[in-house]
C-alpha cells in the first residue's frame, strides 16, 4: 500500500505556515495533497489561519474573527517569531486566493479545515455559504474536513461533497460519531492513537495521522491500515529515496 503525504498548511518547516508561498513549494517539490485552515474575519472574509488569534503569524495579538479584513490584510504574517523577518513580506492569505492556486494545480486535491472558532462566532450556514462560495470553481478538489461534525453532515447534505471528521479524542463516543456519519477520511493525531495492537476502527473512510516528519515514523502506521499522512517536511519526506515514486499519490 502506497503513502500519500499531504503538506500539512504548507511547507511549515521552511515557510509561515499557509502561506501561499509555502503551498507554492509543496506543489513544485511533488506534493499533490494539501491543508490548510480556514477562520473568517469580522466582515465575513475566509481567509487561511489555524490559530483564532493572529499573535504567532502576525505578531499582532488580534482575533481574527473580531478583525477586518482590512486591517488584517495591511499585517505582515511572516511568522517573526520563528523567521524574523526573512518573510516580512507575506500578508494573511484569502481562501479565494488558495482556491486560485489550486485551479492552477488541476491533479491537486485539499483538505480544508473549517474552525470551530468561526463556527462559534458566526453559526455553521454563515461559514458554510463563504466557504464554499470562495471554494465553488475548485470543490472537485476540496475535502471539508473540522473538529465539528454538525457543519460536515450540513456540508455533505448541500453539497454531497466529500468530508473528513478530525477527531479531538479516542473514545466509544467518538467511534459512534464516526460510524454515524460515515466520513470518507477520518483524520487523529498521532499521539492520540491507541497503542498497539489495538486496531483502528473499521468503517467506510481512509485513515489521516498528522503530524509526521520522520520516514523512520510512517512504516509502522502503514501496518495498521493508515495510508494518508499529514507532515511539515513534504519537501523532505519526497525527496527521501525510502519513498520514491510512492508518496505524491
Amino acid at each position: 500500500m502506497n503513502t500519500i503525504l499531504i503538506a500539512h498548511r504548507g511547507e511549515p518547516d521552511s515557510w509561515p505556515e499557509n502561506s501561499l508561498a509555502g503551498f507554492r513549494a509543496a506543489l513544485a517539490a511533488g506534493a499533490r495533497w494539501l491543508e490548510t485552515d480556514v477562520q473568517l474575519t469580522a466582515d465575513g472574509v475566509a481567509v487561511l489561519s489555524h490559530d483564532p488569534t493572529l499573535g504567532r503569524l502576525t505578531g499582532a495579538d488580534l482575533d481574527v474573527t473580531r478583525t477586518g479584513w482590512a486591517q488584517i490584510a495591511g499585517l505582515s504574517a511572516g511568522e517573526p517569531d520563528r523567521f524574523g523577518t526573512t518573510f516580512s513580506e507575506l500578508h494573511i492569505e484569502r481562501l479565494e486566493d488558495f482556491a486560485g492556486l489550486l485551479k492552477q494545480w488541476p491533479q491537486a486535491r485539499a483538505f480544508v479545515e473549517i474552525k470551530r472558532d468561526s463556527l462559534q462566532a458566526f453559526g455553521m450556514q454563515t461559514v458554510l455559504d463563504r466557504v464554499l462560495d470562495c471554494l465553488a470553481d475548485v470543490l472537485d478538489q476540496c475535502i471539508l474536513i473540522s473538529f465539528d461534525d454538525g457543519v460536515l453532515a450540513e456540508a455533505r447534505r448541500r453539497d454531497a461533497m466529500a468530508i473528513g471528521w478530525v477527531l479531538s479524542e479516542w473514545s466509544d463516543a467518538s467511534a459512534a460519531t464516526a460510524a454515524a456519519l460515515a466520513p470518507d477520511y477520518l483524520f487523529c493525531n498521532r499521539t492520540r492513537l491507541p497503542p498497539e495492537p489495538e486496531p483502528l476502527w473499521a468503517g467506510p473512510w481512509q485513515w489521516v495521522v498528522y503530524t509526521v516528519n520522520a520516514v523512520g515514523d510512517i512504516g509502522p502506521l502503514l501496518a495498521r491500515g493508515v495510508r494518508l499522512v499529514e507532515t511539515n517536511r513534504i519537501s523532505q519526506l519526497l525527496a527521501d529515496p525510502a519513498l520514491s515514486g510512492t508518496a505524491c499519490g
